[in-house]
């Protein structure tokens, strides 16, 4: 039997019942509420600092919903339904709040048409909502895929110079990780959005072609905005390559977690050539592969009331124009941890900073969580958070994260699409940088099954466990499991101190990675050593099975204790460049 339709009210006005193929009206200005019960469980929305799964599991609340990292206005449920607010204007969204059993969302700017998508099941839903929104995007170069890519910004935040990137690359190769990526973050220019090289790189063209050596792959981290501090800012404000005052002449400005800058205004032809030109001189002139994209958020641009753009686009358009660019400038060679209604670039995604603890506050939890609702609208092919997520790069006298903690994260993120170490694995004890380094292999070791699924793939490459078995109520309610294509579950430990958990697998018959044990159904009081992550093969894909057992058979289970930190190197803000590490 088809999903009975999802009940709703507009304003004031009387319940009704909407079904497939039909769009909700909505005035500008007046509400939309939504009975969530009638649709079951509910997905979607992208980014919260708390991170609950499924979303009606604790309230969301955001009066200014717009670009956030990465997020979309879509909310899906397990009735088979999937709502699109096809809009870049700020929206005001409550979910569930003071147990009110609603979602609700209302638009100030402008009135709102949301498209329904319908399937027999969630998954149909999902196939018909991401086709609608140009889905699926174009894989990235394969060797992202199964990669361990290392990026500078929790080891060398504030102190990057061409000699640590150097020794950072030499290091991880004498330490034997699978790493054909390095991102250089922040700090690497002269001043912010200048977009040239620091003297502290005296000759970074030399640097990039002894990494290509190694068969490393460059990376550089940029974004839109250009502080007051840098060259080029009195030329490009005179010129109006930015986005512009509303009040009378010179850039409108905006404050960033950089300082007080303009914003190229990529809305314009000028803007956009100014900004290409400088990307085409990295990637040509310096040799970089590609690029890591942040800033693009609603939040970091002029105050739209006191500016002035070439071609307004809303709150959440210029995101995606910033894609747009990146996209022509090195397809598939560049990530974003911001997007809204790009789902079909040729951009790989990265989820926001998460802070290095369990929680469902924006910590390990919250990461999972996340990665379970972005796969669902389209950002599947991601990168979770930097292993164990930012450390003390937002607070400096925040602990170190404990082994254990970096041992759970890493498993976690090897059984994602593509895994990203930050703070060296090595900066802890030989038995848990060992721990890190199998896992990296293990995750190399699936470099071919994830390039095979991620080529013209009809489902999301990482999905919730529900998308195996939409008739298995309970999985719904599972967000500590999840699917990396068709044939491989993962179960990562997501507290401390627990080595067992309780596993739900879908229907069918599977294999232990570890053991090789058939298993099917629940499976209570499950061993899960530190490391030693619960991972389980289709038993009708002998071969991934293959893969993976071999991989597996280089960890040593249970090594790591609870509460304890080897590491004792500090990645503070507040360090200066004698900073030894």
């Amino acid at each position: 039997m088809p999903p009975a339709g999802l009940k709703y009210t507009v304003g004031d006005g009387p319940v009704r019942t909407v079904s497939a193929g039909r769009r909700i009206e909505l005035p500008r200005g007046e509400w939309l509420r939504v009975d969530l019960a009638s649709g079951g469980h509910w997905y979607g929305h992208g980014f919260a600092h708390r991170q609950p799964y499924p979303l009606e599991a604790e309230p969301v609340v955001n009066h200014a919903f717009a670009v956030n990292n990465c997020q979309s206005p879509i909310w899906m449920c397990s009735a088979g339904f999937a709502l699109l607010a096809r809009t870049t204007a700020e929206l005001c969204i409550r979910s569930n709040i003071e147990g009110s059993g609603r979602l609700e969302l209302r638009c100030a700017e402008e009135p709102l048409a949301i498209e329904v998508f319908r399937g027999e099941t969630l998954p149909e839903a999902v196939r018909t909502l991401l086709a609608a929104l140009g889905w699926p995007n174009p894989a990235p170069d394969p060797g992202l895929l199964g990669d361990s890519i290392f990026c500078t910004w929790t080891q060398y935040p504030r102190c990057i110079t061409q000699a640590r990137v150097l020794a950072m690359a030499q290091a991880i190769r004498e330490r034997g990780f699978p790493c054909s990526t390095l991102t250089i973050d922040d700090r690497w220019e002269s001043a912010f959005g200048e977009l040239t090289f620091s003297a502290d790189f005296p000759d970074p063209a030399a640097m990039v072609r002894e990494l290509h050596r190694l068969g490393i792959r460059v990376l550089l981290w940029v974004t839109p905005f250009i502080n007051e501090g840098a060259g080029s800012f009195a030329r490009l404000e005179r010129e109006g390559l930015l986005v512009r005052r509303r009040d009378g002449p010179g850039a409108a400005r905006l404050t960033w977690w950089g300082g007080t800058a303009g914003l190229i205004d990529l809305t314009g032809p000028r803007g956009r050539a100014w900004y290409r030109e400088r990307l085409l001189a990295l990637r040509d002139g310096v040799g970089v592969d590609g690029f890591k994209i942040d800033g693009g958020d609603a939040k970091y641009q002029p105050d739209r009331t006191g500016s002035r753009w070439h071609e307004d686009r809303g709150p959440s358009g210029y995101a995606d124009e910033l894609l747009a660019l990146f996209e022509e400038v090195a397809p598939g060679r560049c990530e974003t941890r911001t997007a809204w209604l790009s789902q079909g670039r040729h951009i790989l995604w990265r989820e926001g900073g998460k802070d290095s603890h369990w929680g469902v506050d924006n910590g390990l939890r919250a990461m999972v969580h996340l990665a379970l609702h972005m796969s669902v609208m389209g950002y599947d092919i991601l990168i979770p958070d930097m292993i164990p997520g930012r450390v003390q790069t937002l607070e400096s006298d925040f602990a170190l994260p404990t082994d254990e903690l970096m041992v759970r994260w890493t498993e976690a993120s090897a059984f994602m699409p593509v895994m990203q170490f930050s703070y060296f694995p090595w900066n802890y004890a030989s038995e848990t940088a060992d721990a890190c380094r199998a896992l990296a292999g293990a995750h190399k070791a699936l470099e071919v099954y994830l390039g095979k699924h991620a080529a013209g793939r009809r489902d999301p490459l990482l999905r919730p466990a529900w998308y195996a078995a939409p008739e298995v109520d309970e999985l719904y309610r599972v967000g500590d499991e999840f699917l990396l294509g068709p044939d491989l579950l993962a179960a990562p430990v997501l507290d401390a101190g627990r080595t067992s958990r309780d596993v739900l697998l879908p229907p069918g018959e599977w294999l232990d990675g570890w053991t090789g044990r058939a298993c099917s159904g629940r499976l209570p009081d499950w061993p899960a050593p530190c490391p030693g992550i619960p991972v389980f093969v289709r038993s009708s894909n002998r071969a991934l099975f293959g893969e993976l057992a071999s991989a597996l058979q280089g960890i040593s289970r249970g090594t790591i204790r609870s509460g304890v930190t080897t590491a004792t190197y500090e990645a503070g803000l507040d360090r200066d460049l004698d900073v030894t590490g």
